[in-house]
């Protein structure tokens, strides 16, 4: 829908338009007899007799606009956000959506959701949906191979319930195809889908919500945030088993571009590692308990590191140690006695004390038992040395740098404060690239363990996400997953067969 323009017909605030629709703004046309009304009466105030000012702001007040297209004579509706501005040329109209659908003009209610693009061909890899059957001497003599799908039950992963915005939901990963006879089209295309399941409803919005928090998660499993999916469609239920699609629904957004090219490399988080935790990680990424905000725009923009993630990478690597470790950090009984003394000390001292003193005081009472980045940073990174030591050993031996996780500590906590309090006139520390690295490591352990990834797996993880390239051996209870150098549509991993060259005889 977005190569082409569409028109139509809705009501807005009880007038019957005519609308026009680009795939991201909304342009409505008022009738002729209605155009004075909408000039004076919704654009203008009148200040005294005949003299006209302009008026208070046109506004949104519906989450939506249903729309009949001329050219499909389906129903298009537009998602549009209550209270926004509405935009005016003489009387022409003019709404930005958010989203819209195109759907049958008897659809009410959807009940289920799938959602299907690049980057979840690679995520739940399509190659694990078909083998090549065929028959050495059939191929070598007659040129004939078979491709055979497998069965749905070997392709779609266990069916998991979680809630969303106060709705129960049950959602899966499934490989579908499609059968062509066409010329310009492949006979046959693969296609990764994630699937919701939920009580039919026609909260548009919550359709709207649901993709971007799909969106959150490939951006989490990619580690780039121009991580997009492509297409949506909306079933009702016809039976207890079907679902027949009976509506499209797009995103109104720019076309940004998506670069495959980390995902042809193997630079992903395969969905198979978070077996059988992947949908609670789906549900805590979309509940915003897992800190993303870190995540670069691009992976290869994540290649280059400036003061920006320093702070963001800090303060990714702080929101996962209070969720790892709400007491905050491990202390001795000794020194849980000291800070003790020390408060009651303050304390007696706040008593004895007034005015811009005592508001001191009180301040800097709050420092007893304060947790530093530093004494974070070695907390964990001695807990979590299972799944990122051998990073860490490999990356500092490479770089002729000490591994240890106190002078990292120091030397990063140093370095973030520097950038975060403007201390441009500090010397920049090489070796804190390192430790930054190693810290975005250490945030994934923590995540991946918080919902349950063995360290084995998440071992994995983050040497596939992060291109590390170490050999890990296989472990009691690893996760078997598609071995990634197979290229996913790549013609040099296709068994080709041609027919013997004929040389026909002068």
């Amino acid at each position: 829908m977005t190569d082409n323009t569409y028109s139509g017909t809705l009501k807005f605030k009880d007038v019957d338009f005519v609308f026009v629709f680009d795939g991201s703004e909304l342009v409505l046309i008022p009738p002729k007899e209605r155009k004075n009304d909408i000039m004076w009466g919704w654009l203008k105030k009148e200040i005294c007799p005949g003299v006209y000012t302009s008026g208070d702001p046109l506004t949104v007040d519906v989450p939506y606009l249903d729309g009949f297209c001329n050219e499909t004579s389906k129903r298009l509706i537009f998602l549009t956000r209550e209270e926004s501005t509405v935009g005016s040329r003489n009387s022409t109209l003019y709404i930005n959506v958010a989203g819209y659908l195109e759907c049958s003009p008897n659809t009410n209610g959807f009940c289920r959701m799938t959602l299907s693009g690049r980057a979840l061909n690679y995520i739940h890899p399509v190659n694990r949906a078909f083998s090549q059957v065929f028959d050495s001497d059939d191929l070598t003599e007659k040129g004939i191979i078979s491709i055979r799908t497998n069965g749905f039950d070997r392709t779609s992963t266990v069916k998991r319930a979680f809630r969303f915005e106060g709705r129960d939901i049950a959602a899966y990963f499934s490989v579908g195809w499609t059968c062509s006879m066409k010329i310009s089209t492949p006979p046959i295309t693969l296609n990764s889908s994630m699937i919701f399941e939920f009580d039919e409803t026609d909260d548009y919005w919550f359709f709207y919500r649901l993709w971007h928090a799909a969106e959150d998660f490939l951006k989490y499993l990619t580690f780039s945030k121009n991580t997009l999916i492509e297409d949506c469609s909306l079933q009702a239920m016809y039976d207890d088993s079907h679902y027949p699609s009976t509506a499209e629904f797009k995103l109104a957004r720019s076309s940004e571009p998506f670069d495959t090219k980390p995902l042809e490399k193997g630079r992903y988080i395969q969905l198979s590692l978070l077996d059988p935790y992947e949908i609670k990680m789906f549900g805590a990424i979309a509940d915003g308990e897992i800190y993303l905000r870190h995540i670069p725009e691009t992976y290869e923009k994540g290649h280059t590191l400036d003061a920006s993630d320093f702070v963001l990478t800090s303060a990714a690597f702080e929101w996962e140690f209070d969720q790892a470790y709400p007491s905050g950090v491990v202390k001795s009984e000794a020194r849980v006695a000291a800070e003790q003394r020390a408060s009651a000390q303050m304390d007696e001292c706040i008593n004895q004390s007034s005015g811009k003193a005592k508001k001191i005081l009180k301040y800097a009472k709050k420092s007893i038992g304060f947790s530093n980045l530093e004494s974070k940073i070695v907390q964990a990174g001695r807990d979590f040395h299972e799944m990122i030591g051998v990073f860490g050993e490999g990356l500092y031996k490479r770089n002729d740098e000490e591994f240890s996780y106190e002078v990292i500590g120091s030397r990063l906590a140093e370095q973030r404060n520097d950038f975060a309090h403007g201390n441009i006139d500090k010397d920049f520390k090489g070796a804190a690239i390192l430790d930054l690295l190693l810290l975005r490591y250490l945030v994934y352990a923590m995540q991946l363990k918080r919902i349950g990834v063995s360290a084995a797996n998440t071992r994995r993880a983050i040497n596939e996400l992060f291109g590390l390239m170490y050999y890990l051996p296989a472990e009691d209870g690893d996760t078997e997953t598609v071995a990634k150098n197979t290229e996913i549509n790549e013609p040099n991993n296709e068994t080709e067969g041609n027919a013997d060259e004929i040389v026909e005889a002068e």
